[in-house]
């Protein structure tokens, strides 16, 4: 890298970072062992955000990580639908009931006692995270930001706004309360826009607020816009999912490849004599002409150039395999050219084309270098 950047007259880097591995718990990921982890299937089954969350927050930068299917779906569980949605959904639902809809003005608003510790939290988190992004520490920002999701739901616990409801007397610590819901969430959700890519506007929209999320200059208590009015109806933007059996299916994915099928007795041909093998005349002929036989859709037919021996005719039933037969034509083959012929579908078959079978059941035929004589003997 250095010397292209010296080539390119570019300055050179004071600094480059470097990410640990992410293995598992019997060690490092393999296809061979069967315990790898693709991140497309992730991402499809689970969504894009759940999987950068848990790659940020529980495996600090730098360090290995391990990866557990069980340690996955309890973070998408505990953090982000019971921590992070139940609290928002908990907050859109109360704004509908007690609010109807509407974002109140916090500067219009009575404080209750439990406010200003709130307040404190949100700040603190706010002023840790940036410092703690800046040095890389991508788990312990997110540890900063989730304490503020944490006091959050305790605030709601704390300040039973079910019962503050009860009395007009009250409508103003209500409002208050549920002024500083609808904040701390809007912080939140510009704490982890940098990690999470898609609930950020989830949660901006439900609020009721501009999914654009431009508003990083706003990163600090007190800019929630009264007036505007949340979702009718909030949706969970991370639905908890049932453990065991999300569980099973991750491992499901972990599978070892399959194992090359093994020839066992059953499918083992009989032993024959090395004087036997040596009686068949396997040669290199060039194909000249490829065309179906009639009335047979598996068969094609070869006309085909095997050296001294002359021009030869040879039927194979690969034509599933080759629908453009045709562009096999000028294509060096195997093919074993001393067999008795025998007639197929009213056409003589003078020898046969050796051809490999992968596991699927692909039949493919064996060719070699076009520099090979025809008629060159394989021996």
């Amino acid at each position: 890298m250095a010397n292209h950047l010296f080539a390119l007259d570019l300055p050179l880097p004071k600094k480059i970072y470097g990410h640990g591995w992410l293995v598992m718990k019997d060690g490092k990921m393999s296809k061979s062992k069967g315990n790898a982890i693709y991140p497309e299937m992730i991402v499809k089954r689970y969504g894009l955000d759940a999987l950068r969350y848990y790659l940020m927050r529980a495996i600090p930068f730098g360090n290995d990580g391990i990866f557990t299917p069980e340690d996955f779906i309890d973070r998408i569980n505990f953090d982000l639908a019971n921590d992070l949605g139940n609290l928002l959904n908990r907050t859109v639902a109360m704004i509908n009931k007690y609010e109807d809809g509407v974002l109140p003005d916090l500067t219009q608003t009575e404080p209750t006692k439990f406010d200003a510790d709130l307040e404190k939290v949100a700040k603190d988190a706010i002023a840790k995270y940036g410092d703690l992004m800046d040095n890389l520490q991508f788990s312990d920002a997110l540890d900063a930001a989730w304490k503020l999701v944490a006091r959050a739901n305790k605030y709601i616990d704390e300040t039973e706004p079910w019962n503050l409801a009860k009395t007009p007397a009250t409508k103003k610590q209500l409002d208050s309360v549920m002024g500083h819901l609808a904040e701390s969430l809007r912080i939140i959700a510009l704490l982890i826009q940098p990690v999470m890519t898609h609930a950020p506007k989830q949660m901006f929209e439900q609020l009721g607020l501009d999914p654009a999320i431009d508003e990083q200059e706003t990163l600090e208590w007190g800019h929630l816009p009264a007036g505007n009015k949340v979702v009718e109806q909030g949706t969970p933007i991370f639905p908890r999912l049932d453990a065991e059996k999300e569980v099973a299916y991750i491992k499901s994915q972990m599978q070892p490849p399959k194992k090359a099928a093994t020839v066992d007795e059953k499918t083992r041909k009989g032993e024959i004599e090395w004087k036997q093998f040596d009686k068949s005349e396997i040669r290199v002929a060039e194909i000249l002409n490829v065309e179906k036989v009639k009335n047979a859709d598996k068969l094609l037919k070869f006309t085909l150039d095997a050296g001294d021996e002359g021009t030869q005719q040879i039927l194979s039933g690969i034509a599933e395999y080759y629908p453009d037969f045709k562009q096999l034509v000028g294509k060096k083959v195997l093919a074993v050219v001393n067999l008795k012929p025998r007639k197929l579908k009213g056409e003589m078959s003078e020898g046969m084309l050796l051809s490999s079978e992968d596991n699927n059941g692909k039949v493919t035929l064996l060719q070699v270098d076009a520099a090979i004589e025809n008629g060159s003997l394989i021996s």
